[in-house]
């Protein structure tokens, strides 16, 4: 027998709430309250904005690079195919590697982006790279990649012989960006991911400073960038750290 619709009695469960993902990978800290079309704009526009504000300071950082790069590796290009993308465009006769330390990440983009780029999975710690390989490396927001930063920057200045453009978090700057849906949502369109931890300034100076001297130093929201180049005896200095 079928009950009558309009006399049926019916316990719905309580919907699970909405969480916002930010670009950490959990839920923001405020709540949603803004339609879609809106959403959607702001984000748009913050998307923009963090882009031009990240390749105005690379166009400022490349001017203390006397030769064109012909060999370019990006950390975390594999996520960052915005900031890939503009590198080829910048430099069309460089050959570019894009490095990830997961596999399915590099499988990924692989299957999305074309040809132009060389993809390879492989821990930073341990790059499958010659020494000397790379006129210019690039490792935008570095700490978000490596398990071992010291480890990881001792191999970046291992196989780079020119520059080395390296930018960090600043923690504070990250912290009020994710109280902003909008902003959130675009940093984790340009595939910007919140690492995991952050050494103290000296410590990462310190250890920067034993493979290149820094050049450049910029504060593009939220991170803070260094254009350095590397010392001619860094080797030396690697096998002594090491």
């Amino acid at each position: 027998m079928i009950s009558d619709p309009q006399h049926a009695t019916h316990q719905h469960s309580p919907l699970p709430p909405v969480e916002n993902w930010g670009p950490c990978g959990q839920p923001c800290d405020h709540p949603c309250e803004q339609p879609c079309d809106e959403k959607t704009a702001a984000q748009s526009l913050w998307a923009n904005w963090l882009k031009a504000s990240l390749f105005n300071t690379l166009d400022v950082c490349f001017d203390d690079v006397y030769r064109e790069p012909k060999k370019i590796l990006i950390v975390g290009g594999c996520r960052q195919m915005d900031l890939a993308q503009h590198i080829a465009l910048l430099l069309p006769a460089a050959d570019i590697t894009l490095v990830d330390p997961e596999e399915a990440v590099t499988q990924k983009a692989k299957e999305e982006i074309c040809c132009r780029f060389k993809f390879v999975a492989s821990p930073l710690e341990a790059l499958p790279f010659e020494a000397d390989e790379f006129d210019l490396t690039i490792a935008h927001n570095f700490m978000a990649y490596p398990q071992e930063w010291t480890k990881a920057l001792s191999e970046i200045g291992r196989v780079t012989c020119g520059n080395l453009f390296l930018s960090t978090h600043r923690p504070l700057l990250w912290s009020i960006a994710r109280r902003f849906h909008s902003i959130c949502r675009a940093m984790t369109e340009l595939g910007f991911v919140l690492p995991k931890r952050l050494p103290e300034t000296f410590d990462l100076l310190t250890h920067l400073h034993l493979y290149a001297k820094i050049k450049t130093k910029l504060a593009p929201f939220p991170w803070t960038v260094y254009m350095a180049q590397m010392r001619p005896d860094r080797q030396e200095r690697l096998t002594l750290a090491s």
